[in-house]
């Protein structure tokens, strides 16, 4: 499949699982962590992201892609520690 020109490539992305409702709260991002998580390719990967915000059973996580803003993602907070 050809992507269009200036599509974004999203498969290595992580899956975002969708935002919880209610009580979500932003923390500081300046630590590392490490996140085991599917990517829309299908795939499985241990990545190093940052934790931006938190929430019952559920972390929103900043993953760094290269010639964009940092993609933000809510995954189970169960796939996610510290560095």
């Amino acid at each position: 499949m050809r992507l269009p020109t200036g599509h974004p490539d999203y498969s290595r992305w992580v899956v975002n699982h969708g935002e919880p409702a209610g009580g979500q709260r932003v923390v500081d991002p300046s630590a590392a962590a490490l996140a085991d998580v599917e990517l829309y390719d299908g795939t499985r990967g241990v990545l190093e992201v940052h934790v931006v915000a938190t929430a019952r059973g559920a972390v929103c996580i900043s993953q760094d892609v290269p010639g964009r803003d940092p993609w933000l993602a809510w995954v189970p907070a169960n796939r996610v520690r510290r560095r």
